[in-house]
Parts: structure tokens; C-alpha cells; sequence
């Protein structure tokens, strides 16, 4: 009967490490899960950064081009009709006429869309991505900070080691990931 207990004993202490050891393992992969998710979720906001931005700038360059145009053409048009008599302005302006159309659809359709406002919204598609790649990179080096502290903490080095998990690296970008895209300072 006392080698049945002690069986018994041994086979519940076993039970009892296998499953310590299960759960150690499992939360060690599951730290390693979430920095290489964090290391994932920094390269979809560098890609955003790499595809998105341009793309805005792209548009608010457009823009401006479309408006410095209209500018462009509205001031043409008011310095030739001051140098004209009044027989020929109305034929200046019969001529002009389509061009006025477009213009004053583009102000009906768009009242408050103007360059100023395109700017803006461009800096904050700039800041919100850039705000976006620094809260990445911040939960990548926590993820990697428990990571690390849990693999090298007893009794979790035992089997991190078993197991071949190895300390992984705080976030460095080189400096072509670091750059950030250049903004044209003229959009003409």
C-alpha cells in the first residue's frame, strides 16, 4: 500500500511539473508571439508611411496647381480687360465664359476646399503616421522587454534554453527605414 501512495505521490509531482512546464512554455511563446505581431504592426505603418504619403502629397500638389491655374488665368483675364474699351471686354468675357462656369462650379461644389486647408490635412496624415510608427516601435520594445525578462528568469531559462528561444533585439531601424519621407517645400 505505501509504494501505491508514494506511485501515486510521484505520478501527481509529475503531473504537476509537466503542466508548470506547459504553462511556462506557453507564456514564452506567447511573449515571443506578441513581439513578432509588434515587429509586424511597425512594418504595416513604415509601408503606410511609404505608400500613403506620397500618394497625399501627389494630391495636394494637384491641388495646388489646379488653383494656382485658376489664379493664374483670373489675374491674366483682369489685366487684359483693364486695358481694353468696353465693346471688347463683353467679348473677352463671352469667350471666358466656360472658364467662369468651372470656377464658380468648383467654389459652388467645394466652398471650403482651398490649398491652406490641403496643407493641413496633409501635416496631419504626416503626424498622425509618424505618431502611429512611434506607438509601434514603443509596444515592439515592451513586447520584447517582457519577452526577454521572462526567458531569462528562472525557472522560464530552463526550458527558453531547452527550447532554443532566444533573446531578441530592441528595435533599431537603419537609416533608410528611419528617414522619413521628404516633403516638398514648393509645391509649384
Amino acid at each position: 500500500m505505501e509504494t501505491t501512495i508514494l506511485t501515486a505521490i510521484w505520478a501527481i509531482l509529475g503531473l504537476g511539473i509537466t503542466i508548470w512546464f506547459i504553462v511556462i512554455y506557453n507564456k514564452i511563446v506567447s511573449y515571443d508571439q506578441s513581439s513578432i505581431s509588434a515587429q509586424s504592426s511597425i512594418d504595416v505603418e513604415l509601408k503606410k508611411r511609404s505608400d500613403l504619403i506620397p500618394e497625399v502629397i501627389n494630391t495636394v500638389k494637384g491641388f495646388v496647381h489646379h488653383e494656382d491655374q485658376i489664379m493664374k488665368h483670373l489675374t491674366q483675364l483682369r489685366s487684359d480687360i483693364n486695358q481694353i474699351d468696353k465693346d471688347e471686354k463683353q467679348a473677352i468675357l463671352n469667350l471666358n465664359k466656360e472658364f467662369f462656369k468651372s470656377v464658380f462650379a468648383v467654389a459652388e461644389s467645394y466652398p471650403n476646399l482651398r490649398s491652406a486647408e490641403a496643407f493641413i490635412k496633409l501635416q496631419d496624415v504626416l503626424e498622425r503616421t509618424e505618431v502611429n510608427i512611434s506607438a509601434s516601435r514603443h509596444i515592439y520594445n515592451s513586447n520584447v522587454d517582457y519577452y526577454n525578462s521572462y526567458t531569462n528568469s528562472f525557472p522560464a531559462v530552463i526550458l527558453a534554453g531547452l527550447f532554443s528561444f532566444e533573446e531578441k533585439s530592441y528595435l533599431e531601424f537603419d537609416t533608410n527605414i528611419e528617414n522619413k519621407i521628404k516633403v516638398p517645400s514648393s509645391f509649384m
